[in-house]
């Protein structure tokens, strides 16, 4: 698989929903979540609501 090297990649619908995605992510975590329960949190059972998904995906349809 060759990976993209155009710039007008960054410039694409999906790079601003991943941009997006980012963002949430770490909003969601600050806003959920206190500093003592984040240092111990397993990362991997966290998990966004399902509706903000569905959301991206429409911007991405």
């Amino acid at each position: 698989m060759k990976y993209i090297d155009n710039d007008n990649v960054y410039n694409s619908e999906l790079y601003k929903v991943l941009e997006d995605i980012s963002a949430q992510w770490d909003l969601y975590l600050t806003n959920t979540y206190s500093l003592e329960e984040l240092q111990q949190l397993d990362f991997s059972k966290v998990k966004l609501p399902k509706e903000w998904f569905d959301g991206w995906l429409k911007e991405l349809s």
